[in-house]
């Protein structure tokens, strides 16, 4: 994600998961949307991490340092690490699918849905 953000352009840059089967594209305008009144944009995910990271200025990339990735505190530390002098929006919170615990848990839900997963 640092490389990606760092080798970007100036202006706004949105990064999104690949495991994440509920986004749409309502989300990734959301996030680009967000962007014109926030710093950051984040999808948290239900682990506690996040599907989706979008920056304002992507030549900020510090908040990619001292994260405890992978874990249910990986969104809280890039939170902790943007710090309080930049805004921040957080979107809907999505499941993202890590392994095949995750991936039973999100055809269950989609089951309860009515939805074919």
């Amino acid at each position: 994600m640092h490389r990606a953000m760092r080798g970007a352009d100036p202006g706004p840059v949105v990064l999104v998961g690949t495991d994440v089967p509920d986004i749409a594209p309502r989300h990734i305008a959301d996030a680009f949307r967000a962007l014109g009144r926030h710093d950051a944009v984040f999808g948290p995910a239900a682990d506690g991490g996040y599907w989706l990271i979008g920056l304002r200025r992507p030549a900020s990339t510090e908040i990619f340092t001292d994260i405890r990735w992978s874990t249910a505190h990986t969104l809280a530390d890039s939170l902790e690490r943007l710090g309080r002098r930049h805004r921040h929006h957080l979107l809907e919170t999505l499941s993202d699918i890590d392994d095949a615990e995750s991936l039973r848990r999100w055809r269950e839900t989609q089951k309860s849905r009515g939805l074919r997963a």
